[in-house]
């Protein structure tokens, strides 16, 4: 049986985003999958009702935030090699990934390195950080375990790591979790992304290429010639940046009760602000 995994913290908002992922998964997956919840927390009140499809790992990751990622909660996918340790391949999504068609391809496709990933067409890392974040990406070193690294330097694709098919033994192997704090410790201030960026840094592009439909964004769907079959809200998410309104396919995920909540939720941010959303814990689920 294969496993597929996701983190999540006690926010209400992302452990109903978490939610949608989960049914989708439960909807779409053709082949026996072991459906995984990382909690960085101890309360999952919404996801109660699936608990017989699920199960639920909680997990303290790495204490920092930095970057764009306003969570701890990114480091948990570090953890996911240590923690299923025989497993030969885990599919790590974010929770704001939620999956549109079959994807039983990715637990029979070949790949050698230590993960496959959508990789940016186009982008180039130094790109990115001189455009979104008007920086330049310069030589940045690191100790561990008293040998010196450096990274920086070279220029390669960009890759999301919101949807990572990972090889668990190479990825131990290599010490990824390992280099991934010792390098985001040692310069936080650079890691524009939070653990995406030292991701990147670290592999350098030596990945195996994911189809763009396996990481569908917004703005990359019309670049797709087959239909999408996982999308990623990243930083178009419902109500936070969009309404409900158009975000049907996702909604209908959910049973009625469910959506009443996330039209209750949007009615919060609409008089409140997105803050007031944010700041809801997974208790206030049954209060609403």
């Amino acid at each position: 049986m294969h496993r597929i995994v996701c983190a999540v913290n006690e926010s209400l908002y992302y452990q109903i985003l978490c939610k949608g992922l989960l049914q989708s998964l439960l909807k779409y997956c053709s082949i026996p999958c072991k459906l995984t919840v990382l909690l960085d927390g101890d309360h999952i009140q919404p996801l109660d009702d699936l608990r017989k499809y699920i199960e639920i790992v909680r997990v303290k990751p790495l204490d920092l935030i930095c970057g764009c990622v306003p969570s701890r909660t990114t480091f948990a996918r570090l953890e996911i090699p240590y923690i299923f340790s025989n497993e030969k391949r885990i599919l790590y999504l974010d929770v704001d990934t939620y999956v549109m068609n079959d994807i039983k391809e990715l637990f029979t496709m070949q790949f050698k390195t230590l993960a496959a990933v959508v990789p940016g067409d186009v982008l180039m890392i130094k790109e990115l950080i001189k455009r979104e974040f008007k920086s330049n990406l310069s030589k940045l070193e690191y100790e561990l375990d008293g040998i010196t690294y450096s990274c920086g330097l070279e220029d390669h694709r960009y890759f999301n790591a919101g949807v990572m098919l990972i090889d668990p033994y190479k990825w131990r192997k290599l010490r990824v979790k390992q280099h991934v704090e010792a390098l985001t410790l040692a310069h936080p201030s650079a890691m524009y992304t939070s653990d995406e960026m030292a991701l990147n840094l670290i592999f350098r592009g030596h990945l195996t290429d994911l189809r763009a439909c396996y990481n569908t964004f917004n703005f990359t769907e019309i670049f797709l010639n087959e239909t999408a079959r996982i999308w990623h809200f990243n930083t178009c998410k419902p109500i936070l940046h969009m309404p409900l309104s158009q975000c049907q396919t996702w909604l209908s995920l959910f049973k009625t009760n469910d959506q009443i909540l996330l039209k209750k939720l949007e009615n919060i941010a609409k008089i409140s602000g997105n803050t007031t959303l944010l700041e809801m814990k997974s208790e206030d689920y049954h209060r609403i």
